[in-house]
């Protein structure tokens, strides 16, 4: 007769191993925490400060710490007043068109491109795509000379399109896009090429929507950074109302503004919150190793 062994089932940990193993976890994540509580604390600041000073009603105070981390008889005075003494409205409307446009148009170009570059064999392709990372090494500013002479050239000038054209073809984008691309699976593309699509058919109903979060992190990049830009807007745009909002607002402010603080403040943290609120809609594409999550 058979007699099957029925092994003990593993005993449990004492409580008192288990606690001291928390314990050591603790003790050696600790400086993790305080590193990332550091550099929270670092990354804040600045609008924790500012978000301070725009709602005390006395900006005699934002000066003296660490009494400016708190507001003085806080309120939205300073807020109305930027509402009321500069078109805000209408230099926010002014970002907000120069921003989509970018990124859309940066979109649009890029995507092919880096699709090209990583899953179309042609001649010349490796050398094209180290031709596009050199460029990544020139400094941006070396472009406004020639590019302000080109838009001059074509009676650009003072004009959107003056200030969305330069931006949109960018290598940046090209790189990201093409790793995104080339972690594609190779076997789901040749299907869809067997299946009778054409590589364009390919490129916009397999690679692209794979390549969502990708795509979406692309556009919240290329969004902060046209809609914070002020060096190349200021260089174009001659006319008032035409100004995005980081140089209509540094305009004014430096002008018959600049000796309330407080005002100041007020405008900064306005501008801000429309980028904070891109990133919030798109944090699920971010993960905190520096990758994408995919849903």
């Amino acid at each position: 007769m058979n007699r099957e062994l029925v092994l003990a089932p593993p005993l449990a940990p004492p409580r008192w191993y288990r606690l001291r193993r928390q314990l050591r976890d603790a003790v050696l994540a600790l400086p993790r925490y305080a590193a990332l509580l550091l550099f929270g604390a670092f990354t804040v600041f600045p609008f924790w400060w500012a978000t301070a000073a725009a709602l005390s009603s006395d900006g005699a105070g934002i000066w003296i710490f660490p009494a400016a981390f708190l507001p003085n008889d806080p309120g939205l005075r300073w807020f109305g007043r930027v509402f009321y003494e500069m078109p805000f409205w209408r230099y926010f409307g002014n970002s907000l068109l120069i921003s989509t446009a970018t990124t859309l148009l940066v979109l649009l170009l890029t995507i092919p491109c880096a699709y090209a570059l990583s899953r179309m064999a042609f001649r010349g392709r490796n050398a094209l795509f180290v031709l596009l990372l050199v460029t990544l090494m020139v400094p941006a500013e070396v472009a406004i000379v020639p590019n302000f002479i080109t838009c001059a050239q074509l009676g650009l000038l003072d004009s959107y399109v003056a200030v969305v054209l330069p931006n949109v073809a960018g290598a940046f984008g090209v790189f990201l896009m093409r790793q995104a691309f080339q972690d594609t699976p190779a076997e789901v593309l040749d299907a869809a090429r067997v299946d009778g699509a054409g590589e364009f058919g390919v490129m916009c109903r397999v690679a692209v929507p794979m390549a969502r979060p990708m795509i979406a992190t692309l556009a919240v990049f290329t969004f902060v950074a046209a809609w914070n830009d002020y060096l190349w807007p200021a260089v174009v745009l001659k006319e008032r109302l035409k100004m995005p909002l980081a140089v209509g607002i540094f305009n004014d402010l430096t002008g018959p503004f600049a000796v309330s603080t407080n005002l100041v403040m007020a405008a900064i943290v306005l501008s801000v919150i429309p980028v904070v609120g891109a990133f919030a809609l798109t944090q699920r594409f971010f993960l905190s190793g520096g990758g994408l999550v995919r849903r």
